[in-house]
C-alpha cells in the first residue's frame, strides 16, 4: 500500500511539474527564431559578418511571425506546435521548457 501511495505522490510531482513547464507562445516564439537561424546557417568556414546579420534578422522575423502562425496544441503536460514553413510542415513538441522537433525537421 505505501508503494503505491508513493508512486501516485511521485506522478502527481512530476505531472505538476510538467504542467508548470509547459511552454508558452512567447518561448515557442524565441525558439523558433533560433532554430530558423541554425537551419539557415552556412556551414562554410569563409560566412561574413553580413551573412550573420541576415540570418538573425531571418530568425527574427521567422520567431515574430511564428507566433502568429504556429497552431498550438496544448495538453496539459505538453504543447504541439506547428507550423508551415517554406510549404514543409514542422511539428515541434514544447515539453519542460525546451522543444524538440518532431516532424519536417
Amino acid at each position: 500500500m505505501t508503494f503505491l501511495r508513493n508512486l501516485i505522490i511521485l506522478l502527481a510531482l512530476v505531472g505538476g511539474a510538467l504542467y508548470w513547464t509547459n511552454p508558452d507562445q512567447e518561448a515557442f516564439s524565441a525558439y523558433l527564431a533560433e532554430y530558423v537561424q541554425h537551419e539557415l546557417a552556412d556551414d562554410a568556414p569563409g560566412e561574413t559578418e553580413l551573412g550573420r546579420k541576415l540570418r538573425q534578422g531571418l530568425g527574427q522575423i521567422a520567431g515574430a511571425a511564428g507566433s502568429q502562425l504556429a497552431e498550438r496544441t496544448n495538453c496539459g503536460i505538453a504543447s504541439v506546435y506547428t507550423i508551415d514553413i517554406a510549404g514543409k510542415a514542422h511539428v515541434f513538441l514544447g515539453v519542460a521548457g525546451q522543444f524538440l522537433p518532431v516532424k519536417g525537421a
